[in-house]
């Protein structure tokens, strides 16, 4: 799945890099890590939805992304590649399960960039959305979705100061800056050779 999301992302110019146990499985193992289970990327803000539609258009017949427009109870705040021909559980993530296929996926985090002293700000809205979608789609409790709107108000007065652009997304409680990110290079990965950020030692941090 993987190779066949780079190579659509890769013809079409559009970029991406790949992040989290998928990175330090390029850094670490050039390969996965044997308590991985997932294939991570993001993809940038500016060019998300037309890569997104890109991956609609030219995934093959037995792969589909996973959002919105493909399923119904969707509530992620980024979209994801699934596979129709595999099954699996959702122990970590039992909320998981609402979806229709339950094949494996790629998760296709969508990358903003903003200043640091706009971090936290922009990561509760992102949240609250989040929290909105499963709240409308009877996908959490009245009592649960409250209880989350006291850590969103915690997170609106965390401080963080400076005007350095900083790449956030909804599932981290940081950021990675611009200039670590960029410009992306190439990591192996088992056979295959993927983009990831310039500087993999500030990123994990």
């Amino acid at each position: 799945m993987s190779v066949v999301i780079r190579d659509a992302l890769e013809k079409n110019n559009f970029k991406y890099m790949i992040a989290y146990g998928t990175l330090l499985g390029a850094v670490r193992h050039k390969g996965v890590i044997p308590w991985d289970d997932d294939f991570d990327f993001y993809l940038f803000d500016d060019e998300y939805d037309a890569a997104i539609e890109c991956l609609r258009n030219e995934l093959p017949d037995d792969m589909f992304v996973e959002d919105e427009k493909s399923e119904p109870l969707f509530f992620h705040g980024w979209a994801r590649v699934k596979d129709l021909n595999t099954m699996t559980t959702y122990k970590c993530y039992p909320q998981d399960s609402c979806y229709a296929h339950k094949g494996l996926n790629v998760d296709l985090y969508r990358a903003k960039f903003c200043k640091q002293s706009e971090l936290y700000i922009q990561k509760a809205n992102e949240y609250q959305l989040y929290i909105d979608r499963r709240l409308k789609k009877d996908l959490i409790t009245q009592e649960e979705y409250d209880r989350r709107q006291e850590d969103i108000a915690k997170m609106r007065k965390k401080i963080s100061s400076g005007s350095k652009l900083i790449m956030s997304n909804l599932i981290s409680d940081y950021g990675f800056y611009y200039d670590d990110i960029f410009p992306l290079k190439k990591y192996k990965f088992s056979d295959e050779l993927f983009y990831g950020p310039s500087n993999s030692d500030a990123v994990f941090g």
